[in-house]
């Protein structure tokens, strides 16, 4: 007999074979170019090979302030037997260099163009200045303490492959080599649905309410990994309802991800939405993980619908498992290439569970090593991501043995900052 208080039995999957089935039936590529300007580069994905075309520096340069001469003229400078060169003018980065000819030398400053003809620089504090001429005291090699041209970028050189994501130091040389934009993969939007009759909006308050502020969590994670949010609002536990709000955002996003309505109650619609909106819908319902199993995903019309659970632990869950990898996919990136791991040890046994296991940790340094401590608290509990720096996953079964070595997924690249000692 079905009863009337739960409305489905998971069939649950493990999160590799749920992860690979999901992104099989959604056969994402990256959503196409735009240009921007390099100004708001950092950060973006370049969508095609850079190839330089200029040298940097553009001319042999001096790297120090000094003075420009044929070295030929140093070979016999000693500190018995100075040899004596006349200045004949000095240059300034952006002056234009003259020729110089043998006996003569250029006060040249840092940055300054060679003069046709020298071969060398002689630094300040290798010389003395006698009124119009400078005594050199040893004797200099040619190209010393000179940047010949190119030789920190040469013209036809590869410089960045499609899939390069864009630092601060590669938009600084982007400018260097006099590009003002640069052609990058589209952000992918992702549409946010928050779904039940007791949510409302941020600014009110109701005490039999609940503030919808998990949708306020999640686009922030979105922008924080590279996506659009964009906040469609709350649904009421209504199928039509669903239905209609996930065929909107199916229109104007890339991903749709749903937060509630997914569990095995009356109310949680949302999987039967997916089923009638179109074929394949459910790709797959319900995870070998806890905190975590109720997370769901489908494809409808070719975009992808993640279901994160109403309970914000598995909520992150859904997230980090599930979303990045879609956004990292648009993006024409790796999972790998947004996440940010690093090695801890674990700081006292953890015991095995029926299903794998979404450790949330929380970091501390001790002589330079991190320690990864386990945060207990349910899944409900917020206050457990506010109190760890990532998760690690322990696999079905299996637990972690005190001073193991574990990967831990930090929540994003500036949790290193809350670390304690």
């Amino acid at each position: 007999m079905k009863r009337e208080d739960q409305k489905r039995i998971f069939k649950l999957t493990t999160c590799e074979k749920a992860l690979k089935q999901f992104l099989d039936a959604t056969s994402i590529t990256p959503l196409g170019h735009e240009e921007v300007a390099l100004e708001e580069a950092v950060g973006r994905v370049l969508a095609v090979d850079f190839v330089s075309e200029v040298n940097i520096p553009e001319e042999n340069r001096t790297v120090f302030d000094g003075y420009a001469v044929m070295s030929a003229d140093t070979k016999e400078a000693s500190l018995k037997k100075t040899v004596v060169l006349r200045v004949v003018s000095k240059l300034f980065p952006g002056d234009v260099p003259q020729e110089i000819l043998s006996g003569q030398a250029v006060f040249t400053a840092t940055g300054a163009s060679i003069p046709r003809g020298a071969d060398a620089v002689v630094k300040v504090e290798n010389t003395r200045l006698l009124r119009e001429e400078i005594e050199i005291l040893s004797p200099i090699q040619t190209n010393e303490n000179i940047a010949q041209a190119g030789e920190d970028v040469k013209k036809g050189g590869l410089i960045f492959k499609s899939g390069h994501f864009l630092r601060p130091q590669d938009v600084g040389l982007l400018a260097g080599m006099g590009r003002r934009s640069v052609t990058v993969f589209k952000k992918p939007k992702v549409g946010i649905i928050s779904v039940g009759d007791e949510l409302v909006s941020l600014s009110k308050k109701n005490p039999l309410k609940i503030v919808n502020n998990y949708a306020l969590i999640i686009s922030c994670l979105v922008t924080e990994y590279g996506g659009t949010p964009q906040l469609i609002g709350i649904v009421p536990d209504d199928l039509d309802k669903i239905k209609e709000t996930i065929s909107m955002a199916l229109k104007k996003t890339d991903v749709v991800a749903t937060i509630a309505g997914c569990s095995i109650g009356p109310k949680d619609l949302v999987p039967d939405a997916i089923k009638a909106l179109g074929k394949p819908g459910l790709i797959f319902h319900g995870l070998k993980l806890s905190p975590g199993k109720v997370v769901g995903a489908g494809v409808v019309e070719g975009k992808p619908i993640v279901m994160l659970p109403g309970h914000i632990v598995s909520t992150y869950a859904g997230f980090y498992l599930f979303i990045i990898p879609l956004i990292a996919q648009y993006s024409g990136l790796n999972t790998e290439n947004l996440i940010t791991v690093v090695k801890a040890r674990m700081e006292k046994n953890v015991k095995a569970k029926p299903t794998a296991n979404f450790l949330r940790v929380r970091l501390i340094n001790v002589n330079g090593e991190y320690v990864a401590k386990p945060v207990s608290g349910g899944s409900s509990r917020l206050t457990t991501l506010m109190n760890s720096n990532g998760y690690t996953i322990t696999p079905r079964g299996k637990g972690i043995k005190k001073g193991s070595v574990v990967d831990v997924v930090l929540y994003n690249s500036y949790e290193l900052t809350h670390l304690t000692s």
